[in-house]
């Protein structure tokens, strides 16, 4: 992910967020900027099967509807 021309140092250059095995952190690929971030929380991963299902119909009631003979 990169944020444009979001440094604070040089104010003018392209921050980006990554990991190493040492945690989380900010850079700037201009000036070389570099910042720890703490407290930042990662989640786990949706399972590939699952998915939101979808409701049927279309909300509409049958209430109010006239029936053609």
């Amino acid at each position: 992910m990169l944020r444009p021309k979001s440094c604070p140092r040089c104010k003018t250059g392209d921050v980006g967020v990554d990991r190493d095995q040492h945690g989380w952190y900010e850079y700037c690929i201009q000036c070389g900027y570099l910042r720890d971030l703490v407290g930042v929380v990662e989640l786990e991963p949706k399972p590939s099967g699952q998915t939101r299902g979808r409701r049927r119909g279309s909300g509409i009631s049958d209430e109010g509807k006239s029936k053609h003979a």
